[in-house]
Parts: C-alpha cells; structure tokens; sequence
C-alpha cells in the first residue's frame, strides 16, 4: 500500500513537524530521533519515499528512508501506543511531501 499526500508546506517547516513528533514520543531515544530526522532529509531531495511497518504481535515499528533496506527499528511500550505513534508518523510524512510505503 503506497500512501500520498500533495503538500504545498514549506520543507523545512514540514521535518520540524517530523522532529517534533519524534522528539516528544518517549519511547524513542534522542540519538534515534537525530538519526530519522537526518535520514529524511537526506532522501528529502533525491527520493523522498519512506518505508514503514509494524512487526504484527509485537512493539516493533520500522522506518526506512529513501530505500527499504535502510531500516530504523523503534520499539514502543505497547502495540497500542505504536499503533498511535505509526498513524501519526505516516500522516507527517505523507503532509510533508514523502511517498509512504507499508511494507515491512
């Protein structure tokens, strides 16, 4: 499934979206938020596509930035709280300008 959104937002205002979200889920440690925020800027010019899935009967959400095989692995305090950090996650990205892909 391929999620996409038009967006019209300014790019710098649109990863400050990103990085806020990130920074302020406390499951997700500082270095990790640097390193997702970093990678989708990076992808942001050249293939603005973000990889994303939930690992089924577990706390596992996977992030992968501009290709599938680089993967960021986040584990969250429950699926529920996952599942609330994936919706909001995935509609950043898609407002932001990136093509998501679930699947993993």
């Amino acid at each position: 499934m391929v999620l996409t959104t038009a967006s019209g937002n300014n790019r710098l205002t649109s990863c400050a979206i990103i990085h806020h979200l990130l920074k302020n889920t406390r499951d997700i440690p500082d270095y990790l938020v640097k390193e997702l925020v970093t990678a989708l800027e990076n992808t942001r010019s050249c293939q603005p596509e973000v990889y994303v899935g939930q690992v089924y009967d577990s706390c596992v959400y996977r992030v992968g930035c501009g290709d599938i095989y680089t993967e960021t692995k986040l584990v969250f305090a429950t699926p529920d709280v996952r599942n609330k950090f994936a919706n909001a996650f995935e509609a950043a990205c898609c407002n932001s300008g990136f093509t998501v892909h679930r699947s993993y």
